[in-house]
């Protein structure tokens, strides 16, 4: 059995708005993600933390903003590359677990939701998934609500 583990890490401005959107979930929010694609920031860390584990580069790599085509791309086109060139590499999802940084909104209640769209992605159960949230208690840029982070860490096995 082969075992890697790979570590994804995004970071977006926040901007006024009327949704963000995290794991396929729109969620309301007084801010929204200021990006090149959608900027769903829980799918980009997830996919370079595949990537990472792959030891394939980085989602900027595979989907660079200087490319018009990746303009208001849905980043579940990402992660379903990722997710790709995974199984060609005969590897299966063996846990996630993702940490996201922001002040609000709240997103237990979207928890349930976000694991699903992961797992049907990702073809995998469920409870494989994690996802927890945090402030930063005020301080900093994502404590003035000026933006958000996601730190995502994934194992893979292959037999």
């Amino acid at each position: 059995m082969n075992f890697r583990v790979g570590l994804g890490f995004d970071i977006h401005e926040l901007t006024s708005g009327t949704m963000i959107k995290l794991a396929g979930v729109s969620i309301p929010s007084k801010k929204m993600i200021k990006a090149h694609s959608d900027g769903d920031i829980i799918y980009h860390s997830l996919a370079d933390a595949i990537l990472g584990a792959l030891s394939k580069g980085d989602i900027g790599m595979h989907f660079p903003d200087s490319d018009l085509k990746n303009k208001n791309l849905d980043s579940s086109k990402i992660l379903s590359h990722a997710y790709s060139l995974m199984i060609n590499s005969k590897y299966i999802i063996n846990n996630i677990d993702i940490t996201l940084i922001l002040e609000e909104p709240k997103i237990n209640k979207y928890k349930d939701n976000m694991c699903q769209n992961i797992s049907s992605l990702l073809d995998c159960n469920n409870s494989l998934i994690n996802i927890k949230a945090t402030t930063s208690e005020s301080i900093g840029f994502v404590g003035r609500g000026e933006g958000i982070a996601c730190h995502t860490i994934v194992s893979i096995i292959s037999d």
